[in-house]
């Protein structure tokens, strides 16, 4: 906040003629220095680099030996080809199968939110996971619906973030049935709290030394690392998923805003250059997009349409209220960060908007949305006030007014 105030006094204190004599470059350069930016794509914290277990955390990522039905993995939701993400407005979890290329033919359950990108997750400053931050690390504590994360014997958040979806039924459990449930369904999705995390570590424990050839690879792997079947638990396998999450995310390439910072101004073209003096200005974005994340690591509201799906009661999703349980963070998310974003379409946490125009012009005003779009459902004509009044009040101080300003911002935003 305090930098987007030295913004507005920096703005006020020049003359109308003093700030259009300055070419784009010098203007962005003062923004620059004001906002402390720097390239951080790239950057990776090393507490999570351990060569000893990410071959492990690669047999979790990229097969099915967690899930319930053996028909998952973490890469069924985050796929190479599609920035680490699925490319689905809504995920698809048990049940997806194997063909990632065609997910909307999928008879696989839905998970009613939008994959994210795991790229930029394994980077130093973030400390908040999932869109309602259910994951969070705080005054050296990591919050979480299993515990606190570093008493259960995790490393980081990351590790705590990696590990949850084993333990979701659509995401990896598998399919409720009248009979025959699986044993990992049976025993992990009854359970609450720190039970659900010791229903997990019994099942992995049963997995490690099981004589089922599917599992031989993730026991070869064990082995070879030198670690003792006795210490691998959930948390161990968190920890795994963490190492090769970011040993995967740390061979990237500078984007052309980086490439920028970096002292090459060729990198970006005159409209995104225009586009991030307007992100950072009077196009308020950097009130919450702030910092070299492009995110405050905040939740806010929007008022994103609901849509049919929805995680909480009434297929609702009440986001970050469903975690703190108070009235004024009902349908607030955490701010996405947005490196890459022009790679990771939809946007939203249920992917409604299927473009950055469409998700800029709804942050300005979203009548137009629904005028355009129709009403997702008979709900959200009888609903979406509630919606619309769960609205940040920064929203209403942006001064974007015509259709190029809002274009040069999108431009902006596919150099990150």
């Amino acid at each position: 906040m305090l930098k987007i105030l030295a913004v507005f006094f920096w703005l006020l204190a020049l003359s109308t003629s003093q700030l259009n004599a300055l070419d784009l470059d010098e203007k962005l350069k003062l923004v620059i220095g004001i906002y402390n930016l720097k390239p951080i794509s790239c950057e990776i914290d090393q507490r999570l680099i351990d060569d000893r277990i990410s071959p492990i955390g690669d047999i979790v990522f990229n097969t099915t030996v967690l899930s319930g039905n053996h028909d998952t993995s973490c890469s069924t939701c985050h796929i190479d080809e599609k920035h680490l993400t699925d490319g689905l407005p809504i995920s698809i979890g048990v049940g997806a199968g194997e063909n990632k290329s065609d997910r909307q033919k999928s008879t696989g359950v839905i998970v009613p939110r939008n994959s994210f990108t795991l790229f930029g997750r394994a980077g130093p400053n973030f400390d908040a996971f999932f869109w309602d931050g259910k994951v969070h690390e705080i005054d050296d504590l990591i919050y979480s619906p299993i515990g606190e994360g570093y008493s259960l014997g995790f490393k980081s958040p990351l590790a705590v973030a990696a590990a949850l979806p084993i333990l979701a039924r659509d995401e990896f459990l598998g399919k409720i049935a009248f009979f025959n449930n699986n044993k990992s369904l049976s025993e992990i999705n009854p359970s609450y709290y720190k039970e659900k995390f010791n229903a997990a570590n019994k099942i992995i424990k049963e997995i490690v030394i099981s004589e089922d050839k599917r599992y031989l690879p993730l026991q070869k792997a064990i082995k070879h690392a030198g670690v003792s079947v006795d210490d691998v638990d959930l948390a161990f396998i968190g920890n795994s998923l963490a190492s090769f999450i970011a040993k995967k995310t740390s061979d990237c390439k500078l984007s052309d805003w980086e490439k920028y910072l970096e002292g090459d101004p060729a990198s970006l073209s005159v409209g995104q250059k225009k586009g991030a003096i307007i992100f950072f200005g009077k196009g308020r974005c950097a009130a919450c997009h702030s910092g070299n994340s492009f995110s405050d690591f905040e939740f806010h509201s929007i008022g994103t349409p609901q849509g049919e799906f929805g995680t909480h009661i009434h297929s609702q999703d009440l986001g970050r209220g469903e975690v703190t349980f108070k009235l004024e963070d009902r349908f607030k998310f955490r701010t996405p960060p947005l490196i890459g974003a022009s790679k990771t379409m939809p946007y939203g946490h249920n992917g409604v908007f299927k473009n950055l125009e469409s998700v800029i012009s709804f942050h300005i005003n979203p009548i137009p949305f629904f005028v355009k779009n129709g009403w997702t459902s008979e709900k959200e004509i009888l609903t979406y006030g509630k919606l619309l009044s769960s609205r940040s009040s920064k929203l209403g101080f942006i001064e974007i007014k015509d259709r190029n300003e809002l274009l040069s911002v999108v431009d902006f935003i596919n150099s990150l």
